[in-house]
This record gives C-alpha cells, structure tokens and sequence, in this order.
C-alpha cells in the first residue's frame, strides 16, 4: 500500500466509523483519532494539532496535497503476523499518522 491507495480508501464508500476521539501528545497539545472499517480491512489515522474532528475524505485531501512532505511510509507485521501499512505524512499544520491493518489496532 502506498500513501496515495490508502488516500484512495478514505475517498471511496464503504467505510464505517468505528471508533473516535481525541488525544494529548507529550507536549500537551491535543489531536484527533479515528478508526474506520470496510469490508477488507480496518484503516485508522491520527491528526496532530487540532481540537476539532478531521473527515476521511479531509485527511485523503491533506495527505494527497502535491505540498505534504511523506515522512515514513512502509509495511510492518502486526502481534499476530498479518500485514499492515503505517506511513507519517506532513501537510499544512499538522502531521498525519496513518495506518490499515486486516486487525483492529485494539
């Protein structure tokens, strides 16, 4: 998977909310948190510096602006051997952490 497949998944239909929420980093500053789920996989992304609730379709847009800066993007084996994708993208203001996964990240 790459940045732009996984910007792709947030833009097409399917997806289903999960679970969402907010979070403080270790400089206190709060960010959002989103978990999504279609009928392949379970995608779920972070979004740093914003107290307000951030759109998969506002992350694919963000994370596809010819402008980001892709920072790490790669595949990695989860506690249970299954493939999944993380990558960390900066755009504008803030930094997006992203992640898909045939597993739920809890």
């Amino acid at each position: 998977m790459t940045v732009e497949e996984y910007a792709q998944v947030l833009l097409g239909s399917g997806l289903q909310l999960v679970q969402d929420g907010y979070y403080r980093n270790r400089d206190g500053r709060t960010g959002y948190k989103a978990i999504y789920r279609n009928s392949e996989a379970y995608y779920w992304y972070s979004v740093s510096g914003t107290e307000i609730p951030v759109a998969p379709d506002e992350v694919a847009l963000a994370i596809l602006n010819a402008a980001r800066t892709v920072n790490r993007e790669n595949a990695y084996f989860n506690r249970k051997s299954r493939r999944g994708f993380e990558a960390t993208v900066r755009a504008g203001e803030h930094s997006f952490m992203l992640n898909a996964a045939p597993d739920p990240p809890f």
